[in-house]
């Protein structure tokens, strides 16, 4: 895999509408493309916010992966429903 690949992140709602993100490049994964199941800890916290209190980060579990969204050579779109961190993940 080559770090030309574009990821845009697409939250899932509760009530089943999806909402455009942010724009990653494979690096921000590690330099890998996360698969459905795979949970992401949302890169950065506020300014000013302690990153351990788990109601401080942001779990996002990838419900679903589209690849070439409108014709786009090169890009993948991650389906992310976002979650509060918990007490088990406050070691991340």
């Amino acid at each position: 895999m080559t770090d030309d690949i574009a990821i845009r992140v697409y939250f899932r709602a509760d009530s089943g509408l999806v909402a455009d993100g942010q724009r990653y490049d494979l690096s921000d994964f590690g330099g890998f493309l996360p698969a459905i199941g795979d949970q992401v800890l949302q890169p950065g916290v506020l300014q000013g916010i302690d990153r351990s209190q788990r109601k401080s980060r942001t779990v996002w579990t990838v419900v679903g992966r589209i690849f070439n969204p409108k014709d786009s050579p090169n890009h993948v779109c991650l389906i992310v429903e976002p979650g509060l961190g918990t007490e088990g993940d406050a070691w991340i």
